[in-house]
């Protein structure tokens, strides 16, 4: 009897949205989803800034009104408070979430490229309940070095 407890992933805004964007990495992302016994885990932040890149490209023209709603749709669908048989699973912010993004960007911002929206998805990685510790999913590389030095996990779907 195999006592491994699987692997949790979180996906960052770019992760998800190589889910339902043919783009770099999307393979990578289809299969870790398929393969993954447990919903991948994704923020109220996550949500939050796909919906803003997806407004962002049907106002630059790059989206159209129909691949808009069914997108919005989608994400809506997969990641709705009832998880059962969805590939995404909605996850609360921890307490103190806001506390710690503020010092990962004291503590990183000069030196690497980060923002607060990505200082947020690491504090929210880091302070998950959970046992595994979740791997974050994400292409960012500031995000990948700062999450390294944080003890956290890391996921590149574009590194094949």
């Amino acid at each position: 009897m195999n006592n491994l407890t699987p692997a949790l992933y979180y996906f960052d805004t770019n992760a998800l949205l190589k889910y339902y964007n043919d783009e770099k990495g999307r393979l990578s992302i289809r299969r870790l989803v398929a393969n993954s016994p447990q919903p991948i885990l994704v923020s109220p932040l996550t949500l939050l800034e796909c919906h803003g890149v997806l407004m962002k490209s049907f106002r630059q023209r790059v989206l159209k009104r129909q691949k808009l709603n069914t997108l919005v749709d989608l994400l809506r669908r997969n990641t709705g408070v009832n998880h059962t048989n969805r590939p995404f699973q909605l996850v609360p912010l921890p307490a103190n979430a806001f506390r710690l993004a503020e010092n990962i960007l004291l503590q990183h911002a000069a030196t690497f490229d980060i923002g607060p929206n990505d200082a947020l998805h690491l504090a929210i990685v880091k302070q998950l309940p959970l046992t595994p510790s979740p791997i974050l999913v994400t292409s960012d590389r500031s995000m990948q070095h700062i999450g390294g030095r944080l003890g956290i996990g890391i996921y590149d779907p574009e590194m094949e």
